[in-house]
């Protein structure tokens, strides 16, 4: 896998463990992961999380066949670098329900990244107030079907 540049997931730990979601990398291709467990992010300091503990994320990544052209990730990049300065707006909902969200990575440094809440939506919901952030959640959920389990898809 290349560099993780937009992850949408899925969580629900209410009856028994699901964690799962889909990376699309810096080549365009999107990968499938099953977590499994909890994660937690490695701080690099201002602001900045350690590309290993990512990867520790995505381990075992499974390649899907969708691809994204390079133009098109290209700009998505760029809008994800103005979501950036959207206000983020946290709130519990419910319990029980799970969660599903997608973020973007930014990579500040070779080996760190700024991760970018885009939205969630579920058990607690979190709102990035920037219209980019919008848009990237439905092109990563509508039109690339991220966060989803390969085998819930329709075909």
């Amino acid at each position: 896998m290349g560099k993780p540049l937009f992850s949408c997931y899925y969580v629900s730990f209410a009856w028994g463990s699901q964690a799962y979601g889909n990376v699309l990398d810096d080549q365009g291709r999107i990968w499938f992961y099953d977590l499994g467990r909890t994660w937690d992010p490695q701080p690099a300091g201002d602001g900045l999380y350690l590309e290993t503990g990512l990867r520790e994320r995505f381990r075992s990544p499974v390649l899907q066949s969708r691809r994204v052209p390079p133009a098109q990730l290209a700009d998505m990049r760029k809008k994800a670098e103005i979501a950036r300065g959207g206000q983020i707006e946290k709130k519990h909902v419910s319990r029980d329900v799970g969660s599903a969200g997608c973020e973007a990575y930014l990579w500040e440094r070779s080996d760190a990244y700024r991760e970018v809440k885009l939205g969630s939506r579920g058990g607690s919901e979190i709102r990035n107030s920037s219209l980019e952030a919008g848009h990237l959640l439905e092109w990563l959920w509508g039109e690339l079907g991220m966060g989803t389990h390969p085998q819930s898809r329709q075909k």
